[in-house]
């Protein structure tokens, strides 16, 4: 089986609501049967989504949530195969924040913590969310049951 990793952007639909917990909740517990891992980052006004696992799970996955209603200006970044998992403990890590230490972190790759999807190079927005799922704790294992 192909390991994919699937990389997207999108704005929050304001008009939804928003329950970030019970989001990351049913995430992890959906992911962890089909074996897809990942890290959400949220910043309040748009999300930031690694998924990683089989081709099929991973292509079915994005196109349910580019039809949640939550979401807005969905962007497709990246998809293709991979050799590992960037985050395999994570069914799906949730980095939710804009603070300074976040900031310093995205200038350490960017010129601006101001993320354009539609210039943003994908492998330094992914060495971003790496760093980012450094300071996570604790963990999330994948349910291999």
């Amino acid at each position: 089986m192909n390991l994919t990793r699937l990389v997207y952007y999108s704005q929050r639909n304001p008009s939804e609501a928003l329950d970030v917990d019970h989001l990351i909740e049913t995430c992890q517990r959906n992911n962890g049967r089909l074996n897809v891992s990942g890290l959400l980052h949220y910043n309040g006004d748009h999300f930031l989504q690694v998924l990683e696992g089989g081709r099929v799970e991973v292509s079915a996955l994005y196109h349910r949530i580019a039809r949640d209603s939550r979401h807005s200006n969905i962007i497709l970044l990246s998809c293709s195969d991979v050799r590992e998992r960037m985050f395999p403990t994570w069914s799906m890590g949730l980095h939710q924040r804009m603070d300074d230490r976040t900031r310093q972190i995205y200038l350490r790759y960017f010129a601006t913590d101001d993320v354009n999807p539609e210039t943003i190079n994908v492998e330094s927005l992914l060495d971003v969310l790496q760093d980012l799922s450094v300071e996570l704790a604790p963990r999330v294992t994948i349910d291999q049951t």
